[in-house]
């Protein structure tokens, strides 16, 4: 009988499935797609704790990709919203007894916190022009932060999620050096060429030179990650700690993503490996590596700084103007934050969210601010937010840098330290790159830096930091 009973619900279900298809055709075929996708997505998210977090890590990835081949009436941006409060309720509905908040009393989530209190604050700015811009505009800067370390420090354990981060974030990142190499080389896709000729075109075409972007939302970005993966690989490389193989293969890797970097022609993204090189040298206490490692930065300085060698080849000569404090790009920054003070007399609390750039001429378009074009995330968040804004904004970030320094001098020396100095090196040169760019507002970059800061200070607090990571070899 149960047997029968089975078999005609099979059949039911089928005739129903199929009157609808044959009634709503595509429409319906994408909705079952639609309907199927998201329980199978919603169980993964109840089977596995930090599934979400996975899903975003490679969808921040992927999402350019996405927006440009994809149709554009889907909003690919709004899901890493959607997965993330997703899993955050999703644990807290499977687990809630069994969670451990006491997690989340640490200093880089209360500063997050903090920050994100006055994201909303600015709710009631009363130069803001809607809640639709705030809604849109503080994600990136405020709410994606706040969420991805709510799931990293309830979810993840610096043992078993080290490895699978890196190996992922090596692996995505050594796709975009291809795709970016393939760019070079061989020029663009015709989905490519047609995002130059609706606008990409006037910061990605300079001199009749194409600035690479790879997969990437745009050569800026594409620069600062490959200028962070590569010191990170950089740095490993030089470790005692791994194998000859492993040291080998990061090498190989650490040159392939600085090649990336200088063929994307983004100055600021050379701020990366310098800046973080600098402080990796530091933070070794290591005379035999702290002095050569200057040398060859100064020598580095030296040969873009004051000398024509290689003046013919347009990356170099690209990375020399980033020095040239007559650079007209330059020169045009320093007028545009200048006439941003007059503008912000009065103005503590800035503009209001989502007035500037994209957002600005989408939701208050012909203002002042909306034709401002800002650069730098710096220079948005002050435009936004205010003086007030920028100097939280700022403080946070130079506060969490300087409690994972301290972190690291304090630490022994172990495979763990070496990891927690290269991610803190990455970090640091992220945070010069967005005085130029806004970078750690945009996907990847803004994903892989809260991932690996998670990891400086998870790895560095435990108990036994010589075994409290799997092996990257």
């Amino acid at each position: 009988m149960i047997k029968t009973l089975k078999i005609l619900g099979i059949i039911a279900l089928a005739l129903i499935l199929g009157y609808i298809i044959s009634s709503f055709q595509i429409l319906a075929v994408g909705g079952i797609i639609g309907v199927i996708s998201g329980i199978g997505f919603l169980y993964l998210m109840f089977r596995y704790d930090k599934f979400s977090l996975y899903t975003v890590l490679i969808l921040s990835f992927l999402l350019p990709i996405l927006g440009r081949y994809a149709p554009s009436t889907i909003p690919f941006g709004l899901s890493i919203d959607v997965i993330l409060v997703l899993g955050i309720l999703v644990l807290f509905i499977k687990d809630y007894k069994n969670l451990d908040l006491k997690k989340l009393k640490n200093p880089v989530f209360l500063l997050m916190t903090v920050w994100m209190l006055y994201i909303v604050l600015q709710i009631f700015n009363p130069l803001a022009y809607s809640f639709e811009a705030w809604f849109y505009s503080m994600r990136g800067i405020g709410l994606y932060q706040f969420l991805i370390f709510i799931l990293l420090y309830l979810t993840f354990d610096s043992k078993k999620d080290l490895k699978p981060f890196v190996y992922t974030w090596v692996a995505l990142s050594v796709l975009g050096a291809f795709w970016g190499i393939k760019q070079h080389v061989f020029g663009v896709s015709a989905v490519e060429q047609r995002w130059l000729d609706e606008g990409g075109a006037v910061t990605h075409m300079l001199f009749g030179k194409l600035r690479i972007f790879s997969y990437y939302y745009d050569a800026g970005t594409f620069g600062a990650a490959m200028g962070q993966i590569s010191l990170i690989c950089g740095i490993l490389m030089i470790s005692p700690y791994f194998t000859k193989k492993t040291r080998i293969i990061m090498g190989v890797l650490a040159l392939l993503f600085f090649y990336s970097l200088m063929i994307s022609g983004t100055r600021g993204a050379l701020a990366v490996p310098a800046v973080g090189g600098v402080l990796y040298l530091i933070l070794t206490k290591n005379l035999r590596i702290l002095i050569p490692g200057l040398v060859v930065i100064a020598l580095a300085f030296s040969f873009l700084k004051f000398t024509k060698i290689g003046q013919s080849n347009y990356e170099i000569n690209r990375l020399r103007t980033s020095l040239d404090p007559n650079n007209a790009s330059l020169n045009t920054r320093v007028v545009n934050r200048e006439r941003l003070t007059v503008y912000l007399e009065g103005k503590p609390f800035g503009g209001g969210l989502g007035t500037t750039g994209s957002w600005g001429n989408r939701f208050s378009p012909g203002t002042w601010l909306a034709d401002f074009e800002p650069d730098g995330l710096y220079t948005r968040i002050r435009a936004e937010t205010g003086i007030i804004g920028r100097n939280l904004y700022v403080g946070i970030w130079l506060v969490i840098l300087g409690l994972g320094i301290r972190l690291v001098l304090r630490a022994k020396e172990s495979k763990n330290k070496v990891i927690a100095m290269a991610f803190i090196a990455g970090y640091a040169g992220i945070l010069m790159a967005n005085y130029g760019n806004a970078v750690m507002s945009q996907f990847p970059v803004s994903t892989t830096t809260f991932f690996s800061l998670f990891f400086v200070f998870a790895l560095l607090k435990e108990k036994d930091q010589a075994e409290a990571t799997e092996d990257l070899n």
